[in-house]
C-alpha cells in the first residue's frame, strides 16, 4: 500500500536521488552528468527545505519512495494577471515506472496544488514531459505559449 508523507529535511538526499532518475529518465543526458549534479542539487534542496522555499511529497511503498512531487516560491513584481506577483513552479514531479498508472502521481499533484492555494499562490506553472501532459491537463493546466528563456 501506498502511503505519502511530506518531505523533511532529513529526505534531501533522496529527494536528490529521485531528481537524478529522473534526468536520466526524461532527457538525454548522461550518467557522469548526472552525478556530476547530484551535490548541487542536494545543496539546493538542503537549503530550500531549510527555509520553507520548497516543499515536496513522498509516495512511499514502504520504506522505498517510489514517486516524488514539489513546489518552489518565488515573488515576482506585480502584474495585472498577478497581483500578488507571487509564482509556485511545480517540479521534481517523478513516478518509478513500476508505480506508474495507479493514481499516485494525481494524488502527489492535488496535493501540490493545495499547498500553493494554501499559501495564496494563484499562479502555478511547471514544465511538462509528454508523459505528465495528460495528467496536468486534467487538472486544468493549459499551455500559454510566448514565454521566452535567455540560458546563459
Amino acid at each position: 500500500m501506498v502511503t505519502y508523507r511530506i518531505a523533511t529535511l532529513a529526505d534531501a538526499q533522496a529527494l536528490a536521488c529521485m531528481r537524478c532518475t529522473f534526468l536520466l529518465d526524461a532527457h538525454d543526458i548522461t550518467s557522469q552528468a548526472v552525478a556530476e549534479m547530484e551535490p548541487i542539487l542536494l545543496a539546493y534542496f538542503m537549503a530550500a527545505l531549510a527555509d520553507n522555499s520548497f516543499v515536496a511529497w513522498l509516495a512511499l511503498n514502504g520504506e522505498e519512495i517510489v514517486a516524488t512531487s514539489g513546489l518552489s516560491f518565488s515573488l515576482v513584481p506585480p502584474s495585472y494577471s498577478n497581483q500578488s506577483g507571487k509564482v509556485a513552479y511545480i517540479m521534481n514531479m517523478y513516478t518509478l515506472p513500476e508505480y506508474r498508472r495507479q493514481g499516485i502521481a494525481a494524488e502527489l499533484l492535488q496535493r501540490t496544488v493545495e499547498a500553493a492555494r494554501a499559501r495564496g499562490y494563484k499562479k502555478i506553472t511547471l514544465h511538462a514531459t509528454d508523459m505528465g501532459r495528460p495528467l496536468y491537463e486534467k487538472f486544468g493546466f493549459r499551455d500559454v505559449q510566448g514565454d521566452m528563456v535567455l540560458q546563459a
